[in-house]
């Protein structure tokens, strides 16, 4: 029994040393790794006092599904229809394809770059690490981001974002999806032929 808790108790350390030593960088490259470019993850979105927001989201390359409460938005990734179900509506528009946002553009939601982030580990855990990220660019609107990823020693996966907005924040927790049986939703008119459509096009 104490020999399995000395090993327990070294794999704990080993995995802090190497998260201590691994950079943000290193990090997000092992998460895009580990989610490829088929995934889907449930989520749940709380914004100050307001009553959380239960949904779901599927990536497949730059094609996503997104529903959250009883809003749906499709993309092909250059058009967004974005339906909401209570005022039987669907707005059509151009994919932001320069946001970071999960609930804009959750192709891009970890998608971090050198040139727009200023990144940097704020903490770590023996099974989760905490990435800073500060806009180096004005326009974003976000004053930082803050990334909780699960780690363990075959994959990096997404826990936690945090945006912070001047004052507001949204808070987003996630849990990976089974795909097994999934296949992408794609936006279909027809579908939606009783609702109205507004277009920014």
């Amino acid at each position: 029994m104490r020999r399995l808790v000395m090993l327990f108790l070294t794999l704990c350390c080993s995995v802090a040393v190497l998260s201590a030593q691994t950079t943000a960088q290193e990090w997000l490259r092992r998460l895009d790794s580990t989610l490829g470019t088929r995934y889907a993850m449930h989520l749940t979105v709380s914004v100050d006092e307001d009553e959380p927001l239960n949904g779901y989201f599927m990536v497949e390359g730059d094609a996503y599904y997104l529903v959250l409460g009883s809003m749906e938005v499709y993309s092909d990734g250059k058009l967004r229809y974005e339906v909401n179900n209570q005022r039987k509506e669907v707005t059509e528009d151009r994919v932001n394809l320069e946001s970071v946002d999960l609930l804009s553009n959750p192709t891009r939601a970890f998608k971090f770059v050198d040139s727009e982030f200023q990144m940097s580990v704020a903490s770590t855990e023996p099974a989760s690490v905490v990435l800073q990220l500060v806009p180096k660019v004005e326009g974003m609107g976000i004053s930082d981001i803050r990334l909780t990823l699960g780690v363990d020693t075959e994959s990096v996966l997404p826990r936690c974002v945090v945006y912070n907005y001047d004052g507001t924040s949204v808070i987003i927790e996630l849990s990976m999806a089974d795909l097994s049986d999934s296949t992408l939703p794609r936006w279909s008119k027809q579908a939606y032929r009783a609702y109205d459509i507004v277009s920014f096009l």
